[in-house]
């Protein structure tokens, strides 16, 4: 595109100065390319939808060490928008489900109160799958909070959706947001809190997809300790959802693939190419392309498109373009001559169209006037014609 033939008007010093700069110019295409090249099959680019949802439920765990026991856990009446259900399995673990149903910021306040005795009756097994929530390796002064599962209650049939580490199906068939055919997971939180603080916890439920892993909900979770001493046996922490609770965010991540490079190589070559035109104008056009220079480079196809070209450009006048005017074979008529060129320039350089509009009108125009009568000599035709196309 950049290197092309020299115009016979350009002195020499012009051409290595376009020259150099049409090198650099490669130079900066290649350096691009490479970049975009490297990039395949990484992240291109976030698509994000909503879905409306009738509301969730976090569902949550409270572990303490073999020494502490969970004595008590209080819902604060500044709870909002939160219907919280309590669940005891052991003195040492808790299950705390949180069902959201409202349109507006919700949040509750967990007041949990541990029970300190050494000698605690009830056994307690040592194998435990969940290293989170081993009542053997939870330091005393520590109490162990776990989001562990979030489940999505739809808003036209009584079918819901659980993101957990076991991977849990739907319940119904019918109006899914997810289909039953995909496998989906969850990144679970985890929360190692100080006996004797208060703190803040808020997440941002995301369902993020890609190619690799269908479905993985993100919980978003922070913590942040609040400036608030408590007696040595309590915790207070507020849950916050920072995300509407009827609502679930999908985020679909799209890897960057060839049809990507092709665009942006596209792209990149038209803006370099622009900028070259600008210094230096357009280069000349040409009208053949591979197909009639390689690809059909055998000698039949080769004579037969050299016979079609020669028998409508070549004539007793000579070549237009490559033979000189004032060189052409002797009775050549230059009318010939100046006729082939134009029949060049229709086929491969310029657009008729609007030529051949403006003779159908002045054809019609030379019918009126014949048809009434009217013998107007050559500058009267053209002054009506043009006053005709006005």
């Amino acid at each position: 595109m950049f290197f092309y033939n020299y115009r016979s008007t350009e002195p020499v010093w012009f051409r290595f100065f376009r020259d150099f700069f049409a090198i650099i110019l490669t130079g900066i295409i290649v350096y691009y390319s490479f970049i975009q090249f490297l990039k395949i099959d990484t992240k291109a680019s976030i698509d994000i939808k909503f879905e409306s949802i009738y509301g969730h439920s976090l569902n949550m765990s409270i572990c303490t060490g073999i020494s502490n026991g969970v004595n008590k856990v209080e819902f604060n009446s500044e709870s909002y928008g939160a219907n919280p259900t309590l669940t005891n399995e052991t003195i040492n673990h808790q299950n705390i489900s949180l069902n959201y149903y409202s349109s507006y910021s919700s949040y509750s306040w967990l007041n949990i109160t541990t029970n300190i005795n050494n000698n605690i009756s009830e056994t307690i097994p040592r194998n435990f799958s969940d290293p989170y929530c081993n009542p053997h390796t939870i330091p005393n002064n520590l109490l162990s909070l776990n989001f562990e599962s979030l489940q999505y209650f739809s808003i036209t049939d009584e079918s819901y959706l659980i993101f957990n580490t076991d991977k849990y199906n739907v319940n119904s068939n019918k109006n899914n947001i997810i289909n039953n055919d995909d496998n989906y997971d969850i990144e679970t939180a985890h929360f190692s809190l100080y006996l004797g603080r208060a703190y803040f916890i808020s997440y941002k439920p995301i369902i993020v997809s890609n190619e690799d892993i269908k479905y993985i909900l993100e919980l978003n979770p922070r913590l942040e300790q609040l400036p608030i001493q408590l007696e040595s046996n309590e915790v207070r922490v507020k849950v916050l959802l920072l995300s509407d609770p009827r609502i679930a965010r999908f985020e679909t991540t799209r890897k960057y693939d060839y049809t990507d490079l092709i665009s942006k190589l596209g792209g990149f070559y038209g803006a370099i190419a622009g900028i070259f035109y600008l210094f230096f104008g357009m280069q000349r056009h040409k009208p053949w392309g591979l197909a009639q220079k390689y690809l059909f480079s055998c000698t039949q196809c080769r004579k037969s498109l050299k016979k079609y070209f020669a028998k409508k450009y070549v004539s007793s006048a000579g070549i237009p373009l490559v033979e000189k005017v004032n060189k052409r074979p002797e009775g050549s008529s230059l009318e010939e001559r100046v006729q082939i060129l134009e029949s060049l320039l229709q086929d491969y350089y310029l657009d008729d169209y609007y030529l051949k509009k403006i003779k159908d009108v002045r054809t019609k125009h030379k019918k009126l006037l014949k048809k009434y009568g009217r013998q107007d000599n050559e500058n009267t035709e053209n002054t009506e014609l043009n006053a005709s196309l006005v």
